[in-house]
């Protein structure tokens, strides 16, 4: 995977959670109808328990053999990705509603699955990031937030014109998925094929 790849790869999956209905997005609508700012407010929150995370877990790349653990966290992660996918399709998300970057703080560190995440999909994409060196880890960082910044952002300045919600978050609902299940198959696939080669 070259570096250029590497940032698309991560744009695209971040975007699969961005976009997903669910805590982010729910507090994202209630608040941006009273406050433009409320996105950038909640993805502060949310960059201020993010951050953190990819430190402390890129540093924890750095001390592991990278070789058939990577493919092992590669396949849970893919394997927690169709699980996603098939949440977002069923609609299977819920609302907490708090305010200003607090709410993003909370509705992050309180989310179970954000946890998860990062010690699948996340730390998967942080061991490749660590293929370009300092590049790669800042480049992943900055690529990551500016998913959250620009999509929360935008939900919340124009929060007042949308209508139709349901039907909206469906739409999402099925690109999430989509993105979801593309990237967790080729997860998969990429993994079982390195694994098979280590045991064969």
């Amino acid at each position: 995977m070259d570096f250029i790849t590497f940032i698309l790869t991560t744009v695209f999956i971040s975007l699969s959670g961005v976009l997903a209905p669910g805590p982010m997005l729910a507090l994202t609508l209630t608040e941006g109808k009273v406050n433009r700012l409320a996105g950038v407010e909640i993805s502060a929150g949310h960059a201020i328990v993010e951050l953190p995370i990819i430190a402390v877990l890129f540093m924890a790349g750095k001390s592991f053999e990278i070789g058939i653990f990577k493919e092992i966290l590669a396949l849970s992660g893919g394997i927690l990705m169709l699980y996603l996918a098939f949440r977002e399709l069923k609609g299977k998300n819920s609302e907490i509603r708090i305010r200003g970057i607090l709410s993003g703080i909370a509705v992050s560190a309180l989310n179970p699955y954000f946890i998860i995440w990062w010690l699948t999909i996340g730390f998967t994409l942080i061991l490749i990031s660590m293929n370009f060196g300092p590049a790669g880890i800042a480049a992943f960082a900055i690529a990551h937030l500016a998913c959250d910044f620009g999509w929360y952002g935008s939900v919340s300045i124009f929060a007042n014109r949308i209508s139709g919600m349901k039907n909206i978050n469906r739409i999402l609902s099925i690109i999430s998925a989509s993105i979801l299940a593309v990237f967790g198959l080729y997860f998969i696939v990429s993994s079982i094929r390195a694994l098979h080669l280590y045991f064969r």
